[in-house]
């Protein structure tokens, strides 16, 4: 047995091992050792209910033909960057088409862990997916799926008031007109400060749901509001709830009206 001791001892110095009263230690010689523990999977922040402000997570953009996708940041300080998937619903074969890579992100570059698809169109179900990578290349295992549908969204010249120059009548009557099929359930009257602050938010049904109709709606007189003050309001659609919440809708831009006491 002594007479292989040193024999092993230079097979150890060779491997860069080296031997302490008959302790083992790992030397790495100037190499770096990689990491080869994946990330955890990225959380989606979960979807908020329709009466909730500020909106959380997967929705529709104001204005737009764009899905807003919002996720939790990674557990681990060594995430490079995360990658979104995205699959279409094909309603014709009733099945989810293939995934494929919509959009690297640089965490480096990201503020906020959110992304805007604008690659849209309305009335089709999109799926979303994510991954995170870490500085040495290990991908996490997927994200659960999110999904959601734009509808068309309520045009700013159809609303009144609609600029900062109009004053809310003494009716205190909100006004639209918006096209729509079944699929569209409800509608969110959104009112905030012009300096953001939330006022009022609301839910309720439209008067029909077929056509084209004039739709409107009253502030409540418990609502407060300030004599001169500036006002926007905004028009959501919303339907297709599951679990109490929408996976289709859309948003109107914003729209602007003075209040006077009278």
């Amino acid at each position: 047995m002594m007479s292989t001791l040193p024999t092993l001892i230079m097979i150890f110095l060779r491997a860069g091992l080296v031997v302490f009263c008959g302790c083992l230690s790992i030397q790495s010689c100037g190499l770096d050792v990689e990491d080869s523990t994946r990330p955890s999977p990225p959380r989606w922040v979960d979807k908020s209910i329709p009466d909730e402000w500020p909106e959380r997570g997967i929705d529709a953009i104001e204005s737009s033909e764009a899905i807003y996708l919002e996720w939790e940041e990674n557990p681990e300080d060594d995430i490079a960057a995360y990658y979104i998937y995205r699959a279409v619903w094909n309603k014709n074969d009733n099945e989810l088409g293939d995934f494929f890579l919509l959009a690297k992100l640089e965490a480096q570059y990201l503020e906020q862990k959110e992304y805007l698809d604008d690659q849209t169109v309305d009335v089709v179900r999109y799926y979303y997916k994510l991954r995170a990578g870490d500085d040495s290349n290990n991908l996490s295992d997927y994200s659960d799926l999110v999904y959601y549908t734009l509808l068309s969204n309520i045009r700013l010249q159809t609303m009144t008031p609609n600029a900062v120059s109009d004053t809310l009548p003494e009716s205190r009557i909100l006004s639209w007109q918006y096209t729509y099929t079944i699929e569209m359930e409800n509608y969110q009257v959104t009112i905030l400060s012009e300096l953001n602050d939330l006022i009022h938010r609301v839910t309720f049904s439209p008067g029909n749901y077929a056509g084209s109709k004039n739709e409107e709606w009253v502030i409540p007189q418990n609502v407060t509001l300030v004599n001169s003050e500036i006002y926007k309001w905004r028009i959501d659609t919303a339907a297709r709830y599951v679990s109490g919440f929408e996976t289709s809708g859309s948003e109107s831009s914003w729209a602007y009206f003075q209040y006077f006491e009278h």
